[in-house]
């Protein structure tokens, strides 16, 4: 079983990954239409839907503290690991309320999606981290 448990934690970060890359690819469409003029099509509903699938996922992977509570008897054993974890959950609760909030009142704003982009850029720099960390620690975990 705890070897399942230690399993279960990467393989869905994993996969979230898939769909925050495509929520940023979209979320780059929108800026070059909005500020290099250039003719695009932004996908809205396809970037809500991706964006608050990853970060959705994203805030589940808090399951790694009880995963390492469960098989190790503590939470923060895994170091910048852990401690990046509870930056990306944050950063994920300011970009889906950030999100929420332009979906349902759709209107010309400067800087709401400015703070939204810029936060939830970083969101993917330490989510690649992140998953960096993940890998380093897999070796020690995972054998």
């Amino acid at each position: 079983m705890d070897q399942f448990l230690l399993w279960v934690h990467p393989v869905v970060q994993a996969i979230a990954l898939l769909p925050g890359l495509l929520a940023l690819c979209q979320g780059i469409q929108r800026v070059a239409m909005n500020h290099f003029k250039m003719r695009l099509v932004f996908p809205w509903k396809a970037h809500v839907r991706w964006g608050s699938v990853a970060m959705l996922l994203w805030i589940a992977g808090a399951f790694g503290f009880y995963v390492t509570h469960e098989v190790f008897g503590e939470t923060h054993i895994t170091g910048i690991h852990a401690e990046l974890a509870v930056w990306i959950i944050a950063l994920c609760v300011v970009g889906l309320l950030s999100g929420i909030v332009m979906d349902k009142k759709k209107k010309r704003r400067f800087w709401l999606p400015v703070i939204h982009g810029f936060l939830n850029g970083l969101l993917i720099v330490l989510v690649l981290y992140e998953c960096y960390t993940g890998y380093l620690l897999s070796a020690s975990f995972l054998m």
